[in-house]
């Protein structure tokens, strides 16, 4: 990551935690939170960094899909769209997240 990008992410407050998908099943994500008032291009811009940085540490094995979505109100999820939907999946991911935001 360039320092750009290292210090907008510096200023979120970022957790991960293993949600549930509108279809119940397991869902590793990313919770990222802007300071109040932050436009909605640099929100997007954390997003898309944290998901390149999960594209590239997804090993070649794993079928997951990176996502992004930003709710608005300076607040956005990246969130693995799992190919099995398991909790041995859902524990994989969610490390691998874990490991991205350090």
């Amino acid at each position: 990551m360039n320092a750009t990008t290292k210090k907008l992410l510096s200023a979120c407050t970022i957790s991960a935690e293993i949600g549930t998908t509108r279809y119940g099943t397991p869902q590793p994500q990313l919770t990222v939170r802007t300071p109040k008032g932050t436009h909605f291009r640099r929100l997007r811009a954390a997003l898309l960094a944290l998901a390149a940085e999960g594209e590239l540490a997804t090993p070649t094995g794993e079928r997951w899909i990176v996502q992004v979505d930003d709710a608005g109100n300076e607040t956005g999820y990246v969130y693995l769209e799992l190919s099995e939907g398991d909790d041995a999946e859902a524990k994989r991911g969610l490390a691998l997240l874990k490991k991205i935001v350090g």
